[in-house]
């Protein structure tokens, strides 16, 4: 029963810990659209003090500060949680979990240096891929520490060259908006289908290009994503009803990106923007991971320094 207990909190924190992640995330870029960014000027403290005035703009880089240090406890407890266990089966975990500590200190770092830069385009992007391969490593850590030895609930290569290249194409997608949100190019492209007067970024520089680019690459990525429910239905069904999900939040995120530039960057349409693009990236990776795809984060079969033998469970 004590194991059992165990194993109950260690599920909970994981997911706990997972979507305050994920709204840490969001959080993040509400501050990137409220221009508030450098409500704080200097790092770790703000104006000099960790009661900074009550303005809104402080109050959400500050909270997004704050936010960021809770969720460095929860990622921190739950490492803990992992290395605690005896389990052999652990062993990828155990691996998964050190590269965590090392990214999350390269964050902590990246996201100072975003500050004392003036919020450096280059470091900001880099600071949010990296946010988001933590985010992916802790959704690995909850679906195993979950299913155990039923994570994969269809063996399924159709769907995981899927999952794999949709995730790559993704992540592209994901640096291509920061760049543009960074950059201050959100309407470098203001019209659509048109990018300004014609279909083509004219005159092309850095913001019609890369605006361009990130919008019609997005409309690309629907091939995947309607793709992959169709996939799922002949070769993994169980994984059908996220496929769908997904399907349908890809539409919905194409609709948002055209509502955004149609409103003029509105705070609001932004936001939800970039919240719906984290959830397809997590869901997608749920997805790749139940299929079979990587199966070094879990399957301690694959780890040449723990026992042999697959279909063990994973007792975190």
């Amino acid at each position: 029963m004590v194991k059992g207990r165990h194993m109950k909190r260690s599920v909970l924190l994981s997911w706990i810990t997972v979507g305050f992640v994920y709204f840490l995330m969001f959080w993040g870029n509400l501050v990137s659209a409220t221009g508030s960014g450098l409500a704080c000027p200097d790092w770790p403290l703000c104006h000099g003090t960790v009661l900074p005035p009550p303005r809104p703009d402080i109050i959400l880089e500050w909270g997004h500060r704050t936010l960021a240090a809770i969720a460095g406890v929860l990622i921190l407890t739950l490492i803990f949680q992992v290395f605690k266990s005896k389990d052999a089966s652990t062993a990828p975990l155990k691996r998964a979990g050190r590269w965590l500590i090392i990214l999350l200190f390269v964050q902590v770092l990246l996201g100072g240096t975003t500050v004392l830069l003036g919020l450096s385009p280059i470091v900001s992007t880099i600071h949010l891929i990296i946010a988001t391969v933590v985010f992916s490593g802790l959704i690995a850590v909850a679906v195993a520490a979950t299913w155990g030895k039923g994570l994969v609930l269809h063996n399924s290569f159709k769907v995981q060259r899927l999952a794999k290249a949709g995730l790559i194409a993704l992540i592209v997608q994901v640096a291509l908006g920061a760049m543009v949100r960074h950059n201050g190019f959100g309407l470098s492209c203001s019209r659509f289908p048109n990018c300004l007067e014609s279909f083509l970024p004219i005159p092309l520089n850095p913001g019609t290009a890369l605006a361009f680019t990130h919008r019609w690459w997005g409309v690309l990525l629907l091939g995947i994503f309607i793709h992959l429910p169709l996939a799922a239905r002949k070769t993994a069904p169980r994984l059908r009803g996220a496929s769908i999900t997904l399907a349908i939040l890809a539409v919905a995120q194409v609709l948002l990106g055209i509502a955004t530039v149609h409103t003029g960057l509105h705070t609001h349409m932004r936001a939800t923007h970039a919240a719906v693009g984290y959830a397809i990236w997590g869901i997608l990776f749920f997805i790749a991971l139940r299929s079979g795809s990587f199966r070094f984060l879990w399957d301690a079969s694959v780890d040449h320094r723990s026992h042999p033998g697959k279909g063990k469970a994973v007792h975190v």
